[in-house]
């Protein structure tokens, strides 16, 4: 077949400027990333060996639990929030996942209570991440399917997926891999597979029994600089 020579030379064109664009692109949004797991550090297995503390309880093991730690906190390293503690509001919100209680109010609190603990517990689908004490001790951090995602920012999405549910879920079980940033807490089932924890950095807090607290815990499509979170035992 026979082609004109304008048609070739809007071809010729567009292959011509379609670098000049991505370099553009690039220049504008940064580099183009893909939501997969963060390469962990050495020091990942004697990281994972230390939660290996304690015998789980009888719900835990029910769910495949072998073993499970004491309580920890889990602190954003980046931002304002930089120091806060993974919290619940006490303004949660309670309503019905697949049939269970849960609540949702997931959050950053500017000092620790006792609601700022949390056990991990090890399974062969992935970490369980329950309560250590408090209101809701016991309760699963589980990712809600029917949670909208929305952008944040020009090169994000986003989704207010994280609950805390009375019971396991289906999509209950994490992935952690230990970073040179701080701890990634992943997704490994349903809609948000892959998403990671991170939480909203120009997000409002407010006054809660004296202490600043900002429910804007969530997860993101990829790793981001509010994905990394420092461990730390109870004293």
């Amino acid at each position: 077949m026979k082609l004109d020579l304008p048609f070739l030379s809007s071809v010729s064109t567009v292959i011509t400027r379609f670098p000049l664009f991505l370099i553009a692109y690039l220049c504008i949004y940064g580099p183009i990333s893909f939501a997969k797991s963060p390469p962990s550090v050495k020091e990942q297995g004697a990281f994972m060996e230390g939660l290996r503390e304690i015998k789980v309880s009888a719900s835990s093991k029910s769910l495949g639990g072998k073993s499970a730690s004491r309580p920890r906190t889990l602190s954003p390293v980046v931002s304002r929030f930089k120091g806060w503690f993974i919290d619940v509001t006490e303004k949660a919100k309670p309503g019905k996942l697949n049939g269970y209680d849960v609540i949702e109010g997931v959050s950053l609190a500017s000092e620790s209570r006792e609601t700022s603990f949390w056990k991990f517990v090890e399974t062969e689908n992935g970490y369980l991440v329950r309560a250590a004490s408090g209101l809701y001790k016991d309760w699963f951090v589980v990712s809600d399917d029917s949670a909208k995602p929305r952008p944040e920012g020009p090169s994000l999405t986003v989704a207010p997926a994280l609950r805390l549910a009375k019971n396991a879920t289906v999509n209950c079980y994490w992935k952690l891999t230990l970073t040179k940033q701080g701890l990634v807490l992943e997704s490994t089932s349903g809609k948000y597979k892959g998403w990671f924890w991170d939480f909203g950095g120009g997000d409002p807090s407010h006054k809660e029994s004296g202490r600043e607290v900002a429910v804007n815990v969530l997860l993101a499509e990829r790793v981001v600089a509010g994905s990394y979170f420092e461990v730390k035992a109870k004293k």
